[in-house]
């Protein structure tokens, strides 16, 4: 069920909370990452939005194919992950440089489900939610306390996506647990080790956003 009213302990029902008809707007995008967290902060588990907004949005324009781009790259990391809209915009309509990302982002999520499944089952252990943001895991951490637009994707995964139109570089902070400076994270998509407590500026081309698994 996917209801677009809600309210604290509704996942247990199996009820999903989405963002409603938002408008295809990059503003629209940045509120969808805070407010799924908020929502998912107050006990309700299965979060979505409209991938790519509801309303408005020129299937023909580079903004939009941007902006649908990177928010397939958004709802790969959230507890549900779909598309609607009113207008078509399968992915093939997108030209060849959106459609390949998209297929990219899809194929990602396609290979994390069991990782998916697992995080799922904590929901139902445990009422931990899928996405929290980052002072959840790592209260310890100062410098996450003001972090809003970075979150977990399950217990090791950190998603920070990209929400600014042309971006191709992204800021990110990689916290460290429990005040240790050797957490390590890997780069899901270049393999490329990053040493907590510190910010970096991430590469994030069109088919790629800054995504890291905690290490060992």
């Amino acid at each position: 069920m996917l209801p677009r009213s809600a309210w604290a302990g509704m996942s247990k029902y199996g009820a999903a909370l989405w963002s409603g008809d938002t408008d295809s707007t990059w503003t629209s995008l940045q509120v969808s990452v805070t407010a799924g967290l908020n929502a998912q902060m107050s006990g309700i588990a299965w979060w979505t939005t409209d991938i790519g907004g509801y309303a408005k949005g020129d299937i023909e324009s580079a903004d939009f194919r941007e902006l649908i781009v990177r928010w397939f790259q958004y709802g790969s990391v959230c507890s549900l992950f779909r598309q609607h809209g009113a207008r078509d915009t399968e992915i093939w309509l997108l030209g060849d440089e959106a459609e390949a990302a998209i297929t990219k982002t899809i194929k990602w999520r396609a290979d994390m489900k069991g990782y998916v499944l697992e995080a799922m089952k904590s929901v139902s252990e445990t009422g931990q939610p899928v996405n929290r943001p980052l002072i959840f895991d790592f209260p310890e951490d100062q410098n996450c306390w003001g972090v809003e637009r970075q979150f977990m994707f399950g217990a090791n995964i950190l998603a920070a996506p990209v929400t600014v139109f042309g971006a191709r570089t992204w800021s990110v902070y990689l916290p460290t647990q429990g005040g240790s400076t050797m957490t390590t994270w890997k780069h899901m998509f270049t393999n490329e080790m990053f040493i907590g407590g510190q910010t970096y500026e991430i590469d994030a081309p069109l088919d790629e956003f800054p995504l890291f698994q905690m290490q060992d």
